[in-house]
């Protein structure tokens, strides 16, 4: 999201977008690769990598704690010890666009899997960028913004799908992609049908809340969101 609205939020608004504390890191997968091609995989390098850093495996995601004040990582008992308000918690979470069927055995939990990873792998619909001297593959504006519409219906929790309906809003109008164009490219992998169905589904307790954390007007937000649902 930073790197995808940023800039020309950040021109706007005077201020940076908002931030999160997980950063989503995506893997191609072969549903039908070995064993072996499974354990050397980009997805078992980055988790052997993320270890050695000393990021915690929970679940099917990846934590490091801070210190709020002081920035310092807190490692094993230090975290224990540490009062939870004064702990950040930094989270890595792996997306596969494949799940494998021995990818549990393997990396010892089972990815979030998102299909649409594939359009990002197969190489028309990502942009190359180097960052920390890395280059790294970014989904398109519409590709992401396909994954937040998939992802806003199954939040369970208020402060997660209210962040989800603000990363789409600012997704369509801050993106370097013009609306139109972008509702074009966004039909073409995810059904407009879904896309009207889910934008229906936002309230007006969400729109408000969403122009709170943007300082946005509310009938702004409602008008850029029924614009990606027209057809």
């Amino acid at each position: 999201m930073y790197l995808a609205v940023g800039e020309n939020f950040r021109r706007e608004h005077g201020r940076d977008y908002l931030g999160s504390r997980d950063i989503d890191l995506g893997f191609h997968i072969e549903e039908d690769w070995s064993r072996g091609e499974l354990e050397n995989s980009g997805l078992a390098l980055a988790i052997k990598t993320l270890n050695e850093m000393g990021f915690e495996s929970v679940s099917f995601r990846l934590i490091k704690h801070f210190h709020v004040d002081t920035k310092q990582e807190l490692a094993g008992e230090e975290a224990r010890k540490a009062s939870s308000y004064k702990i950040f918690d930094l989270f890595v979470d792996p997306v596969v666009d494949h799940i494998h069927p021995e990818a549990c055995k393997v990396f010892g939990f089972v990815p979030i899997d998102e299909p649409l990873l594939e359009h990002v792998f197969g190489g028309e619909k990502c942009r190359t960028m180097e960052l920390f001297g890395r280059k790294v593959l970014l989904p398109l504006p519409h590709v992401l913004l396909a994954t937040k519409i998939k992802s806003v219906r199954q939040r369970d929790k208020e402060h997660k799908r209210i962040k989800d309906i603000a990363d789409i809003y600012v997704l369509s109008w801050y993106s370097d992609e013009k609306i139109a164009t972008l509702r074009v490219a966004l039909a073409a992998i995810l059904p407009p049908q879904e896309t009207r169905i889910i934008v229906e589904s936002f309230t007006r307790e969400d729109l408000d809340a969403v122009s709170n954390v943007l300082g946005t007007e509310t009938p702004q937000v409602q008008r850029v969101l029924s614009e990606l649902k027209s057809w």
